[in-house]
């Protein structure tokens, strides 16, 4: 149970750095619509890791 709170807790950092980028969408339309069609890597080549961001836009 203490592990689940500990990746809890570092999955906060995540959520924010995300809830940052929707407000960067919400002020920059045109960065939104460019990810919406394509999408941004950026790897650690040391470890592997890779982040990959896009938007994805409800479409109602």
């Amino acid at each position: 149970m203490k592990d689940l709170e500990s990746i809890k807790d570092k999955l906060e950092y995540i959520d924010i750095a995300m809830e940052l980028l929707l407000q960067y969408g919400k002020k920059n339309p045109d960065v939104v619509d460019f990810l919406s069609k394509n999408m941004m890597v950026a790897e650690d080549e040391e470890n592997g890791f890779r982040v990959v961001l896009s938007f994805k836009k409800n479409e109602e």
